[in-house]
């Protein structure tokens, strides 16, 4: 879909800290992210819910959540995530996509949108693509 943010990031015409990539599927850091670390799995075709995907399709994307999520706990030492799929987004991006976000003992986090995690504060996306890149399939 040539309007789609997230086509766009797929197809190259914009840049992306990639923490993950297959055949089917990306993840990237959420550079407005809630946490240090939060980061997004898309599957590369444009779908706005996940009524535009096969169960094949399906399974392949939360593969690949369950790969980044890894990464991100050990790169984070937490084991403590908050997940949440983003369907049907009627503003913003209207492409299906997973949030993984990094949570801590005693963070008072809740939901998704009052996360009060750690806060990425020097902007060193890079740094931290490196950090949970270097975990993947570990």
């Amino acid at each position: 879909m040539s309007d789609c943010i997230f086509c766009k990031i797929v197809a190259g015409e914009i840049p992306s800290y990639t923490l993950y990539e297959d055949d089917n599927s990306r993840s990237f850091l959420d550079i407005f992210g809630a946490t240090d670390g939060h980061a997004m799995v898309i599957l590369k075709r444009h779908g706005a819910t996940i009524h535009d995907y096969t169960p094949a399709e399906l399974g392949q994307l939360w593969g690949s959540v369950q790969k980044v999520a890894a990464a991100i706990e050990k790169a984070y030492a937490t084991t403590i995530l908050s997940i949440g799929i983003n369907h049907g987004e009627p503003q913003g991006v209207k492409h299906l996509h997973i949030h993984i976000m990094p949570r801590y003992e005693g963070d008072g986090g809740g939901i998704m949108q009052t996360l009060p995690g750690k806060k990425l504060e020097n902007n060193d996306f890079s740094g931290v693509a490196e950090k949970i890149r270097s975990h993947i399939g570990k």
